[in-house]
């Protein structure tokens, strides 16, 4: 019995490192984003080269999903990587053929020697269904040895019938692998050249009776970005961005804003009646850290650094109120452990910090009550600085201009 309590409380449980304790933190410069939320069933995505299959927008449990229609689907998607950046989606695996999706993030040289059925690419990663679980396997190009190098492969470690949330982080000469909210990997990455592309290729690892496209891995949530600071500061919790109606042209001079700016797709509730689509340009708001604490909601800001950060804000109102433009407030649950509790901080993470902008007066709280009485799960919301009003984000697609 003694030895059994000497086990228990020395042994396995009681250790703690980066696996049990680091958190995902998505880059704040968004490259390319797409949820699908606002796209036809039976549809296809611009931007997205087939190379080999088909594939079409599905629904499945209440969301909309990459499907592809034919065994071996590969598309692939052509963005220029920034050195830090990362990549967050969703995906999930039907059980009969035991369904895999393979990830691949390539160079320009990879793209023009040919992408196979294992690349060629930097970066190698497979989700797949094996028997009653589900698992992975991740590897990266060895450039010396000119051959795969496997960093974590665990072919049964993940629940099934269950939406999986994956993210690559490369931060500071380092890669590393989430998958449900957990860093199962982590190496040192330094590509053969800048990345210029990631690609998707959907397959089975078995034959099955039922058409492929019935018993696919599916793929939704999209998300890439940079990282606008260094290794070390925080970021996550919550996004800001100002919005402009149309295009880039004569927009305004911002203190509190970045270069980037960003074209947007911006559908708004109506209050009942049908979401109205507004077309618009987009630029980023840095906050000085995260606002949040892992797994909180109470917004955290205090400190001459945000004093100063509102004061930027603040300065930029009139400029924003007579470009007829305003101020989205996008909430970010990467942190949560599942889909649901993801979603659910990202949405009171996104009220709460508007109630704390509304306090510092930028912003009207008893305007902001009416959307939080009636808010419908929304994970972004519009401050439209002319009238002071608020409405909930039904979608919001970004894409970066050239």
């Amino acid at each position: 019995m003694l030895l059994g309590w000497f086990i228990a409380g020395y042994g396995y449980a009681q250790i703690r490192g980066g696996a049990e304790t680091a958190r995902f933190e998505p880059g704040d410069r968004i490259l390319y984003q797409e949820d699908l939320s606002g796209t036809p069933i039976g549809s296809q995505v611009e931007g997205w080269e087939i190379l080999q299959g088909s594939y079409e927008v599905a629904e499945f449990q209440d969301r909309r999903w990459f499907r592809p229609l034919a065994y071996n689907t590969h598309i692939l998607r052509r963005m220029d990587f920034p050195q830090d950046f990362s990549v967050e989606f969703t995906t999930y695996l039907f059980e009969p053929g035991e369904a895999e999706l393979r990830v691949f993030l390539h160079t320009e040289e990879d793209i023009k020697r040919g992408v196979g059925p294992d690349g060629y690419a930097q970066v190698y990663l497979k989700i797949f269904r094996t028997g009653n679980r589900d698992g992975f396997w991740f590897a990266t190009w060895n450039a010396t040895n000119r051959r795969w190098q496997v960093v974590v492969e665990d072919p049964r470690r993940l629940p099934p019938d269950t939406p999986h949330n994956v993210a690559l982080q490369v931060r500071g000469g380092r890669l590393n692998l989430f998958i449900d909210g957990e860093r199962v990997a982590t190496t040192p990455f330094r590509p053969d050249a800048p990345l210029r592309a990631i690609s998707f290729r959907f397959l089975s690892r078995k034959g099955h009776e039922l058409p492929y496209k019935d018993r696919p891995a599916l793929l939704d949530g999209i998300r890439i970005a940079g990282y606008s600071r260094p290794v070390g500061r925080a970021t996550g919790g919550v996004f800001l961005y100002w919005m402009f109606p149309g295009g880039q042209e004569n927009l305004p001079q911002l203190q509190a804003a970045q270069n980037q700016t960003i074209s947007s797709s911006t559908a708004l509730d109506a209050l009942g009646g049908e979401p109205r689509t507004v077309e618009g340009t987009l630029v980023p708001v840095d906050l000085p850290a995260n606002p949040f604490a892992p797994g909180e909601v109470r917004v955290r800001a205090e400190g001459q650094a945000w004093q100063a950060f509102v004061r930027r804000l603040r300065a930029d109102l009139e400029a924003v109120r007579q470009a007829g433009g305003g101020l989205i407030i996008v909430g970010d649950g990467g942190d949560g452990r599942t889909e649901r509790e993801r979603r659910l901080l990202a949405n009171q993470r996104a009220i709460a910090f508007a109630a704390w902008l509304a306090r510092q007066g930028i912003g009207n709280p008893q305007n902001l009550l009416s959307i939080v009485a009636d808010n419908g799960g929304y994970e972004s919301i519009f401050f439209v600085v002319n009238n002071g009003g608020y409405r909930g984000i039904v979608s919001l697609r970004m894409q970066p201009r050239r």
